[in-house]
């Protein structure tokens, strides 16, 4: 592993990307021996200029015309190509004894970089946003805070929103959007319950942080949660708001 110092060193290195070499005169240039010579040749040029190369056994491009295999550069993963891609004069004598000539693409190999792959988002709200139906409603008190909380699955797992109210603190209550999407102070403008749908408005800073679409904030899902629960479920959002008022 380069230290900082080295790093710093290699940095003042064209960009591997710009290197374009020449194949070397001879070489199998079909198959995979041609590939092979192909990244052997390029990784002795480029190694002879400063940078630190290794070959590598991945098939980042494999089914690319181009294509001969992978190095690490740097710590970084280029793909070695080999094709018509470096520009030179072609020269000829016509039949008056003059000199002409065009440009044409010669072979040439070279290297491109892989992007990396991609955090994973760990983030459903993100990917699917709001869930359609809720089958998990409750509230009472957690660890001393006055919660009203509904989740998209009965095990509470799932994507959810949990609304809380530290009686203890001269805050205004936050609602979370879990797991872990958003979290909105004082947010909650109003909401609405029947048998079998909740609507939650929220105030137009929150609507707009959260980019909820409905023009007057309002999110609503499908409740699927027995009697008793959606009970609690009114009391919940009834002592919520009356606390945050």
């Amino acid at each position: 592993m380069p230290t900082y110092e080295e790093l710093t060193e290699l940095s003042r290195l064209p960009d591997p990307s710009t290197l374009l070499f020449s194949g070397r005169s001879g070489a199998p240039a079909e198959g995979e021996p041609g590939r092979r010579e192909a990244v052997e040749h390029w990784s002795f040029l480029a190694g002879r200029d400063g940078y630190i190369v290794t070959p590598l056994d991945t098939r980042s491009g494999h089914g690319s015309a181009t294509y001969c295999g992978d190095l690490d550069i740097d710590g970084l993963v280029y793909q070695v190509h080999r094709g018509p891609r470096r520009r030179i004069v072609q020269a000829w004598m016509d039949s008056e004894g003059a000199w002409q000539g065009r440009f044409v693409l010669d072979d040439a190999i070279w290297a491109v970089p892989v992007p990396p792959e991609p955090e994973p988002i760990d983030c459903p709200w993100c990917a699917g946003g709001p869930p359609d139906t809720l089958r998990l409603a409750g509230s009472g008190p957690v660890d001393g805070i006055f919660s009203v909380w509904v989740a998209e699955h009965a095990d509470g797992t799932g994507r959810g929103i949990a609304i809380q109210h530290d009686p203890h603190e001269d805050e205004p209550d936050t609602v979370c959007f879990e797991p872990a999407h958003s979290v909105v102070e004082a947010g909650l403008r109003g909401w609405a319950l029947s048998d079998d749908e909740l609507a939650l408005q929220f105030t137009e800073d929150a609507a707009s942080e959260l980019e909820i679409p409905d023009v007057d904030g309002w999110l609503r899902f499908r409740l699927a949660v027995k009697p008793a629960a959606r009970r609690k479920l009114r009391a919940g959002l009834e002592k919520i708001l009356q606390l945050s008022s």
